[in-house]
């Protein structure tokens, strides 16, 4: 069980932090990536804090107090859905709004939980914090960023019935501005992960919206969103790009108390396709890629005009199978789904509801030849649900667990009655971040008999597709997940009405022991309970082959080599302490 005083402030120290992230299921990326997302293969190399006062790069080679300059940065997505925290749930989004948003708190680069907007915090209880923020902070509009604008902005979250984030002020009792700079928030039960919860970027619960704003317009601030991070958002094309725009009041500094950010300003290209991402990299089209293909990262190290450079992990690769018939599912609130499920499954065979079929699938999967043949190398192979990042859970050969087996894979569906040529067929979805895997994937499995037709979409029409349930099997991932409560409790639990858990459900998984056991979990911050817990989800996510779990990717990111600092601790890409050199 966590002491009070281990969450206190002005630091938490990254072992503390890692088990409130874990408790808490949080990471920069904790939201689906939908094959788009951005993991590391090097560890941080720079970041934007290194203490609880300061913006500060953890790159020796960059020079405090330089400003100045603009800079392209690609992001791998064809189009960005949500700018307001309250309700971003993908990885991309998370990067961006990371460099337009404040929090109360954030990660540090070595991992620590340190003051974003609160300068330090204390714990009177267990069960109730009180910040003291900076003075002076201002939104990009011009309005105070005090006590009583952080109070509207957490009011305003817990008046969202459909934010997939409400879950995580479910157990606040009371919030007040004591003045404007004392914040206190009084919760109705001791939640181990609640300072978690506030980080910029990961958390969204603590990050700070302008309530106003928001309130009055929300489709026209999720669009343009009253932010008070580093960069305002000023400009930008549906598809297209954002263009952002240094905030000249913004708060932080550097070690030396230089104000942030350097640069002038960022503007992000949508650049989905991976192909046009390296050809634009290598050209110096832009100067920043939040991920370039694997295939070219060799390529990448030998240029001296790029760097690769990498990000904590986290991410994991798996398929998903369609578990259940959405027709038959009682629960009608599955997933962000805002489309009507198919029907189709009424009039034709749907083999993934056989666990039998499932497990064969994963069976089928050779890992180590996919990271040769997909990823040339940059990631691991996943036994199991829990990713590296995960330390205190995560096993390299996990036993139980998901290996290859062909033979085996074979006398499954043998079993389960699948015996023509082919024994059946399948519809893999995915992204064109996806399509290489998508291929390999396609062949092992016509090595046991299934047949897969490939349906490549773009992300936005990824995710209108998946939350329709038409294909069997899709491509799905998580980024930079530190704690099974988001991997599981928000991918995988069933959904209830209210609250975040199933919010993301890819793929209709419904066991209800596995349900009970994650809300024991959910309900303990006591890391020996948890693991007992987790470890009994995991016997019932092995056993139904809820995901066949495939790699724990190492996904790189590229800049120009006279680009220094970009803050990539969590996953994220922050542009606070870039610079020019």
């Amino acid at each position: 069980m966590f002491d009070k005083e281990d969450l206190e402030g002005p630091r938490i120290d990254r072992r503390t932090a890692t088990k409130l992230l874990a408790a808490g299921g949080l990471s920069g990326l904790a939201g689906c990536g939908g094959g788009s997302g951005s993991s590391g293969s090097g560890g941080e190399t720079s970041s934007d804090d290194s203490s609880g006062d300061s913006e500060s790069s953890g790159d020796s080679s960059s020079a405090s107090g330089s400003s100045g300059g603009s800079i392209a940065a690609g992001w791998n997505i064809d189009e960005i859905e949500y700018l307001d925290p309250h309700y971003i749930d993908k990885g991309q989004e998370i990067y961006v709004s990371s460099n337009i948003y404040s929090g109360l708190v954030k990660i540090g680069s070595d991992g620590a939980i340190v003051g974003d907007l609160a300068n330090d915090w204390t714990l009177p209880d267990s069960s109730t914090y009180v910040f003291d923020l900076k003075e002076g902070a201002t939104f990009h509009n011009g309005d105070p960023l005090d006590a009583p604008a952080v109070k509207a902005s957490f009011e305003r979250l817990m008046s969202l019935d459909d934010s997939p984030h409400l879950g995580k002020v479910s157990s606040v009792d009371s919030i007040t501005a004591e003045d404007e700079t004392t914040l206190r928030i009084s919760l109705s039960e001791t939640v181990g992960p609640f300072i978690s919860f506030l980080t910029r970027g990961p958390g969204r619960a603590g990050t700070i919206v302008h309530a106003p704003s928001a309130t009055e317009n929300p489709d026209e601030y999720n669009r343009m969103p009253v932010g008070s991070g580093a960069f305002e958002l000023t400009e930008r094309e549906s598809g297209e790009y954002l263009q952002l725009e240094a905030h000249d009041g913004y708060f932080g500094t550097d070690e030396e108390g230089n104000a942030l950010p350097y640069l002038d300003s960022v503007r992000i290209d949508l650049i989905p396709e991976p192909s046009t991402m390296w050809t634009a990299m290598r050209g110096e089209e832009i100067q920043y890629s939040n991920s370039i293909p694997p295939q070219n990262a060799g390529q990448a190290e030998s240029m001296s005009s790029l760097d690769v450079v990498g990000s904590n992990p986290g991410a994991w690769f798996c398929i998903a199978p369609l578990c259940n018939d959405p027709a038959e599912v009682e629960w009608q609130q599955y997933a962000s789904g805002a489309g009507e499920p198919t029907d189709k499954w009424s009039d034709e065979d749907l083999p993934t509801t056989d666990v039998q079929v499932r497990q064969a699938i994963s069976m089928a999967i050779d890992r180590e030849a996919l990271i040769e043949r997909a990823f040339f190398g940059y990631a691991e192979p996943a036994h199991s649900v829990f990713n590296p990042a995960i330390a205190w859970l995560y096993e390299e050969e996990p036993e139980p667990g998901q290996y290859y087996d062909p033979e085996a894979a074979e006398q499954l569906l043998d079993d389960a009655g699948y015996t023509g040529e082919p024994r059946m067929s399948l519809s893999l979805l995915g992204t064109p971040s996806d399509e290489r895997r998508m291929t390999v994937v396609q062949e092992m499995l016509s090595q046991v008999g299934i047949e897969v037709e490939l349906n490549v979409q773009q992300e936005s029409a990824y995710w209108d597709n998946l939350y329709r349930y038409e294909n069997e099997l899709v491509m799905y991932d998580g980024f930079v997940d530190i704690d099974p409560w988001m991997t599981l409790w928000k991918q995988l639990k069933t959904p209830v009405e209210s609250g975040s858990a199933g919010a993301w459900q890819a793929n209709l998984y419904h066991n209800p022991d596995f349900d009970e056991v994650l809300e024991q979990d959910y309900g303990t911050s006591d890391m020996d309970a948890r693991s007992e817990l987790l470890r009994q989800a995991e016997e019932h996510f092995l056993e139904d082959a809820a995901w066949a779990m495939t790699t724990f990717p190492l996904i790189p990111k590229a800049s120009v080599s006279n680009l220094t600092g970009v803050g990539n601790q969590a996953g994220l890409s922050n542009f606070h302490t870039a610079q020019l050199e």
